[in-house]
């Protein structure tokens, strides 16, 4: 049995919309993952997914950008 991990994990700190949000992007297996949190008090606003790490981040970015909008 494999077992997956995170790799090449990343993490930024933005602004959307006026909020601070911490960006955080990682890669399992061949795919990669980003969510989108609030700073304060750290809650999810949007996730993605995708095959490269720009498309996984703009994916979740657009998404967590419409909803604090």
């Amino acid at each position: 049995m494999s077992l997956l991990r995170a790799e090449d994990y990343q993490t930024e700190t933005r602004e959307l919309s006026g909020v601070p949000v911490r960006v955080v992007s990682y890669k399992i297996g061949d795919h990669y993952y980003c969510h989108v949190e609030n700073c304060d008090p750290g809650a999810t606003i949007a996730r993605a997914d995708g095959n490269s790490r720009e498309n996984a981040v703009h994916l979740a970015v657009s998404k967590a950008d419409g909803r604090l909008r």
